[in-house]
């Protein structure tokens, strides 16, 4: 199961008289449980959002571009890394964007080769 980010807070509020443990109000309560909905809408959003074959196509794609990395880092190909790394930005911020976890990839860098202009 998912982890939330509900922990709670540490604060000098002091129980009452007789008590040893601060009891939430209500109203804090309900705050956290309409917390609890807003990150489930989200997760429900981004799942829908995984489901379009356009959105399978593009991380199929970033995926694809991804292994096309590691070969040319395995030969050595300068040129051809900064070339995907600058394909893959774009859609990478774009699957962000939409709620699509991307990978970290090992992305070239220093100065490009000559050659790319």
């Amino acid at each position: 199961m998912a982890t939330t980010n509900m922990a709670k807070k540490k604060t000098k509020r002091t129980p009452k008289e007789g008590n040893t443990r601060y009891r939430r109000t209500d109203e804090e309560l309900i705050q956290d449980l309409q917390n609890r909905i807003h990150e489930v809408k989200t997760r429900q959003k981004t799942r829908d959002m995984q489901r379009s074959p356009s959105i399978k196509a593009a991380a199929t794609a970033l995926k694809g571009i991804d292994r096309a990395l590691a070969v040319a880092e395995k030969e050595e190909d300068n040129l051809v890394r900064h070339v995907l790394a600058d394909t893959r930005r774009p859609l990478s911020v774009y699957l962000e964007k939409v709620g699509v976890k991307t990978p970290k990839v090992n992305l070239p860098r220093g100065r490009r080769p000559k050659g790319m202009e």
